[in-house]
């Protein structure tokens, strides 16, 4: 049975589609195998892996949501979803099949907010008969400004898991 990682925050531009292609490399380099499933209107990690010269994504095995009919008929180490910027039925349906949420978050109110309706709606759901953890990871973010820990230790004092390790800007 695949481990289900999916990557959600219903703001759109968080970083979902860019950390989701980043930790399936990650993973294929690690020698685990991945299925991926883009739930995105845009298809963004599904063009970078089909588009793609690497010969670390180009063994991810790219499955149609369509095609997908449990978590359980995946016969590969990791799925990682990739969701869409929305709270939709079918990142609903995505969000309870996870063996973990990652929730990348900009250091920017909407992100933030974004990742919250994540919680609230996991926190509320009857569906939600296991605890599934979410961690939150801070992407795009400047490590030398003064908002940072200021934000982490916020996110902290709600209870929310944040990642020691920031997806720090790149400076050119």
């Amino acid at each position: 049975m695949a481990k289900v990682i999916t990557f959600a925050n219903v703001k759109g531009g968080s970083g979902k589609s860019t950390l989701c292609v980043n930790m399936a490399a990650i993973l294929i380099r690690s020698g685990y195998s991945v299925a991926l499933v883009d739930a995105d209107q845009q298809k963004c990690s599904q063009d970078w892996i089909s588009g793609t010269k690497d010969k670390l994504l180009s063994r991810v095995q790219i499955i149609e949501q369509a095609e997908l009919k449990a978590a359980n008929d995946v016969e590969f180490d990791f799925m990682l979803i990739d969701t869409q910027g929305s709270l939709t039925k079918e990142m609903a349906q995505f969000l309870f099949q996870s063996s973990l949420i990652i929730t990348p978050c900009r250091v920017s109110r909407d992100d933030i907010v974004g990742q919250g309706w994540i919680e609230v709606f996991l926190k509320q759901s009857t569906q939600n008969i296991k605890k599934i953890p979410i961690l939150t990871v801070l992407n795009g973010v400047n490590k030398r400004s003064s908002i940072l820990s200021h934000v982490i230790e916020q996110l902290k004092d709600a209870g929310i898991h944040v990642a020691k390790t920031c997806i720090s800007q790149r400076g050119c």
